[in-house]
């Protein structure tokens, strides 16, 4: 693990809050999770304007600059000995953190697809990123606990959301479909929304209409496009990847 704050390198029993920071006492921060591929930093500018934009929804100041945060996470990157990282960005009143660890290999699950558990809850303040992060922290961790890899968050009526974690997508014949407003608005969910060879609808959506569609994929930035195979007990399609998907995910190799 590689840890820098404040553009200052510092070892893992140094990085240290206080008790008392407003950051723990209420999760008053903001952060961001970015994917490295050789080293090279994926939408590194999108990242870290979408780092101010929750900041500012927050009324939290940055004390550096875009230009310097994303130095910093260079700088990070370089020092890694793994070509293909996770570095999360973390944004309080103390300053920024830029943590760097390998990367998880999703290569079986983008080839077999994932499942994933209705939950109800929803996120507040779904456009920003912020560190009071509970109702997706929990609902990721009640799927995760019964079996699944992800939780799809719904209201109380079965209107979808997003995934606890991640965006959701699904195709309506040859349109690619998902949810526009009241979710955070994702670095990959752009990408493909940006080059999409397929028309891009914008729309909401109920769960018991969601189970019914023959291809379903979720976008984050580490693990970028897995495809969803299952939904709580209900087998998606075929329960194999769809042709649909596997074409998006190939574009989205060119685009990286």
């Amino acid at each position: 693990m590689i840890i820098l704050f404040n553009n200052k390198f510092i070892t893992k029993a140094n990085a240290k809050i206080s008790l008392f920071s407003e950051a723990v006492m209420y999760g008053y921060g903001v952060f961001e999770t970015v994917r490295t591929h050789d080293k090279k930093i994926f939408k590194g500018k999108e990242h870290t304007n979408r780092l101010f934009q929750s900041a500012k929804l927050l009324k939290l100041k940055i004390k550096h600059k875009k230009p310097e945060i994303l130095k910093m996470m260079e700088k990070v990157a370089r020092k890694s000995p793994h070509k293909n990282q996770k570095i999360k960005v973390i944004a309080i009143e103390e300053g920024i953190y830029i943590i760097s660890t390998k990367a998880p290999i999703y290569k079986k699950l983008k080839e077999k697809g994932v499942s994933c558990k209705t939950i109800v809850a929803h996120r507040e303040l779904p456009k920003a990123k912020s560190l009071s992060y509970l109702s997706s922290y929990m609902s990721h961790k009640e799927a995760t606990k019964s079996g699944y890899y992800e939780a799809i968050l719904i209201d109380e009526k079965g209107e979808v959301y997003e995934g606890a974690y991640s965006n959701i997508f699904w195709f309506k014949g040859n349109t690619l479909c998902t949810r526009k407003e009241e979710v955070l608005e994702g670095i990959i969910r752009q990408t493909i929304i940006n080059n999409s060879p397929f028309k891009i609808k914008f729309k909401n959506i109920k769960i018991k209409e969601l189970l019914k569609k023959k291809e379903i994929f979720m976008t984050q930035s580490v693990s970028e496009i897995l495809p969803i195979t299952r939904i709580d007990k209900t087998k998606i399609g075929n329960g194999k990847v769809g042709e649909k998907t596997k074409e998006i995910i190939d574009i989205f190799k060119q685009v990286k």
